[in-house]
């Protein structure tokens, strides 16, 4: 595919690890990803390097999170990133910050962005404890909320509001496991039925266990650069208020329409020129209520898209086709690299059988907590 120089910056390369249970401790899946991306790019020293780990301390024990990874590259290329950054709490988060710094010029060199969390050694009871007051409000949190039960109030209003049926969670659900089932490297890789989903154990009403992404382990890495074959077209930030009862609506999630209309705006891209999504899901009915949002669909029509096929690959939008953070997992300081990484697959043509056809343009959301902070990026096939 040719190559050309990007106004913002260039994916030179994108790589993940395999995310689930993994044995490697924390160290070893940041050199893997650390490893794989450097390869990539010829096994030169990067001038900046942005390190994403939501919970290293809490969850890990690492108290030197971003000298670790300074140290590693130093190691490998024989030279130290001039500009180190982090670490920051998402793969998103990381990716926002490297691409303002290419376009204020403090880095003119290739920037290597990494993400790497290690959560399946704890228990989900614990892990959960320790990572809760990092996404709730303090109110909130001191009040009893858990993130869970966040999400479903929201999902709740939102289905509420516009009359979707809760089967509707379901579906998502159903359609990600499918899709991660062809994804080699994700989290789940089996076929999930309404009727399994639908009778779950309960976790939050109306969520139940399989409308949950799973604590995982992985890492992922990218390379940003003026030149590649996929360019970084258009990118924002988006915040709302961190408690829920303080937002217009509780189902309505700003940060994400904000986030979107600004990134599509400087790609100069409309919604309807996007063919694949990777869209934030850490319970399933945020797929649908992060599509309408970004102004994919009108509100509470999104639901009937995807039962009629029309969100698979191969259908009029392919949204999650990674298997989004419920099947493919969520290592949470992962999440958004994993889904360049899928993209950067998706508009070379190298998705396999999961590959949506035609894809030249792709949207990746990146969201913390109950849609508090968003991330999006606009990435294109090179011309």
């Amino acid at each position: 595919m040719p190559r050309g120089k990007a106004k913002w910056g260039a994916l030179r390369c994108a790589t993940m690890t395999r995310i689930g249970r993994r044995d490697a401790g924390w160290d070893a899946l940041l050199a893997e990803a650390i490893d794989a991306a450097l390869s990539h790019g010829g096994g030169a020293a990067p001038e900046a390097l942005y390190l994403a780990a939501f919970a290293p301390r809490a969850l890990c024990s690492v108290d030197d999170p971003l000298e670790r990874a300074t140290s590693l590259v130093a190691r490998r290329t024989g030279a130290r990133p001039a500009r180190a950054r982090g670490p920051f709490l998402t793969g998103g988060a990381a990716l926002f910050a490297a691409l303002a710094d290419r376009a204020a010029e403090r880095v003119r060199g290739d920037a290597l962005v990494v993400g790497v969390e290690k959560m399946t050694h704890r228990r989900a009871a614990e892990a959960a404890g320790r990572l809760a007051p990092r996404v709730i409000a303090p109110l909130e949190h001191a009040h009893g909320a858990t993130l869970p039960a966040l999400a479903a109030l929201a999902a709740s209003a939102w289905a509420r509001r516009w009359r979707v049926p809760l089967s509707a969670f379901d579906l998502v659900a159903v359609k990600n496991h499918e899709h991660a089932r062809r994804n080699p490297r994700a989290h789940f890789r089996r076929r999930v039925t309404p009727a399994e989903v639908a009778a779950s154990p309960l976790v939050a009403d109306p969520l139940r266990r399989l409308h949950c992404a799973p604590m995982s382990d992985g890492a992922a890495a990218c390379l940003l650069g003026e030149e590649g074959d996929v360019h970084v077209t258009g990118f924002a930030h988006g915040r709302d208020a961190p408690l829920l009862h303080a937002r217009r609506e509780p189902w309505r999630f700003d940060a994400a329409t904000a986030a979107a209309r600004a990134a599509l705006s400087m790609a100069r891209r409309r919604p309807a020129d996007v063919d694949v999504v990777e869209i934030h899901d850490a319970f399933s009915p945020f797929e649908p209520m992060n599509l309408e949002a970004m102004g994919f669909f009108a509100p509470g029509t999104s639901w009937r898209a995807l039962r009629d096929g029309q969100l698979h690959v191969g259908g009029r939008l392919a949204v999650n086709p990674s298997g989004g953070m419920k099947a493919r997992g969520h290592p949470i300081g992962v999440c958004g690299l994993t889904s360049v990484a899928e993209l950067v697959e998706q508009l070379t043509g190298r998705s396999g059988d999961r590959q949506q056809p035609g894809a030249r343009t792709g949207l990746v959301q990146s969201a913390g907590g109950v849609s508090r902070d968003t991330f999006v990026f606009v990435l294109e096939a090179a011309s």
